[in-house]
This record gives structure tokens, sequence and C-alpha cells, in this order.
């Protein structure tokens, strides 16, 4: 059989089923071989199963999409929809009763428990009173209004009056005497002092410009002997000496700005200042 061409084994396993050097040596393989050949016919039966897995799922593997057998199609009847039926309402199922009509209650003066009151009378308009009260206890003036004295400027202040004169109507350049004049416009004042019943301050006040004088080394001395003249005019008049008080400020209480000719003029002046007694804690 080794020897016949037609039944030369072919295939990758023709070696292993057909050994010439085992027939050879026996006529058959060896016993320690017979595993092989178990092993081969597992092996055969392995591709056999696996070729016919291929050969009837391999179509359905590479087109997914297309199923191998025809799809099934049945008639289905859909029955026709059926419109809903309105659900009754609550009158009908006799669980809702209309609310009663309910009418106007009648006025009270209709039935008789209110008698209206008669319209009350127009009100009269009536002028409101008016009272003065005074912010301050000033004393009776000699007038109706400020006494008016020609180059006195009068005011009004708590308790009193503030009369104020430039110093050129009192006295002349750079004298502390007062004038001829200045004798005149205090005269004119004597009234107005001695009806009011108060002290009689005094005081002198003086620019910004320094003086200093063997008589006057500074505006202290100036604005006080000045404030010192016009008390003993006063005296000489008839004002009792008790009232008076003569005080000098200097330039320590400015009206007007001492950089230019007329506010330096205004500063300069003597102040007559009346109040009542007991209203300066005298």
């Amino acid at each position: 059989m080794s020897g016949s061409t037609d039944y030369a084994a072919r295939g990758p396993f023709a070696e292993l089923l057909f050994d010439d050097d085992a027939l050879a040596e026996g006529g058959r393989g060896s016993e320690s071989d017979s595993w092989l050949m178990s092993y081969l016919d597992l092996l055969l039966l392995l591709v056999t199963f696996f070729v016919l897995m291929l050969a009837l799922y391999g179509g359905q593997l590479a087109s997914p999409e297309q199923p191998t057998a025809p799809p099934v199609t049945l008639a289905l009847k859909v029955p026709a929809p059926v419109p809903p039926k309105a659900a009754p309402s609550a009158a009908q199922l006799g669980f809702y009763r209309p609310p009663r009509q309910l009418t106007a209650a009648p006025v009270a003066s209709d039935v008789g428990f209110y008698a209206p009151r008669p319209a009350p009378p127009p009100l009269v308009p009536m002028t409101p009173l008016l009272f003065a009260v005074p912010l301050f206890d000033l004393p009776d003036p000699v007038d109706d209004t400020l006494p008016q004295i020609d180059g006195v400027q009068v005011t009004a202040i708590p308790h009193g009056f503030n009369l104020r004169i430039q110093d050129h109507l009192l006295f002349d350049s750079s004298a502390v005497d007062v004038s001829d004049k200045g004798r005149a416009l205090i005269e004119k004042m004597i009234p107005l002092l001695q009806e009011f019943q108060g002290t009689i301050s005094v005081e002198g006040h003086t620019d910004s410009v320094p003086i200093s004088t063997p008589q006057f080394p500074s505006n202290w001395e100036l604005s006080a002997a000045r404030a010192a003249a016009v008390v003993r005019a006063l005296r000489l008049d008839g004002i009792d000496g008790g009232r008076l008080r003569a005080i000098g400020y200097a330039s320590t209480e400015p009206l007007a700005d001492n950089d230019t000719p007329a506010g330096r003029a205004r500063n300069r002046r003597v102040e007559l200042v009346l109040q009542e007694t007991g209203s300066d804690g005298s």
C-alpha cells in the first residue's frame, strides 16, 4: 500500500497518519501514539462543527439588517375610535342646587329704625387769635420804634440796646478828648440814657494799624482812653457813674476787613451797650 500512488496521503496530517517507518517496523504504530489518533478525531469533529455553524449563520453575520426569512405580516383590525361622552353635570346627578337669589336688605330709614339728622349749619370762619410772645424781656422803648439819633446806629440786643458811633463823630484825628461836635452828639443821647434803667458799658474799638507813642504804647491804651473820655462826658451830663463802665477792646472785635481804608474806618468806633440791671450778672 505504501508503494501505490493512488492511495498516497495528502495534507498536513499525512506524515502522522501514514508513517512508513512505523509500518516497516511492525505494520502498526507504537502503542505510545494511540492518544494522538483520538486527539485528531476530536479536532476533525470540532472543525466539522464550526464549518456547519458557519454555513448556517454566515449570511446573518454578514448582513444583520436583512432577515433570512420573510417577515410575517398580520392584518390587525383596529376598532373605530369612540367619541367620549360628556360627564353628567352636578345638577343632573342631583348633587348641585343653584344659589338662592338674595334681595337687597331694606334701608333702616325705610323700616322706621333710623331718622336722618338735619344737616348742620355751615361753619362761620373765625379769625385766629394771635399772641405775641416776646423772645427777650426787653425794656419798653421810648417810642414804638427804635430811637433815631443822627450819627448813631441803634440796634436791639437781648435785654437792651446797642448805640454805635464812629470815632470821627466824637474825636478829632489822633485825639482822645471828646470834641465839641462829639459833646453835642452825646447830649442828644442823654434823654434815652436817663430813661433806660440799667447799666451802660462804653466800649472803645480801633483798627489793626499799630500805634506806639509815649502816651499810647498800643491800641489797648488808645481804645480804653477814648472809652473813659466818653464816660466822663456822660457823667458831666447827669448820668449816674454807678451805671457806667469803660472797656477797651483795641482791634479784637472788627466789623470789617482791616485791609481796606473803608474797613478800617468802620472798625474805629465807640459803642454804648445798654443792658437791664441783673441781665449781665451785676
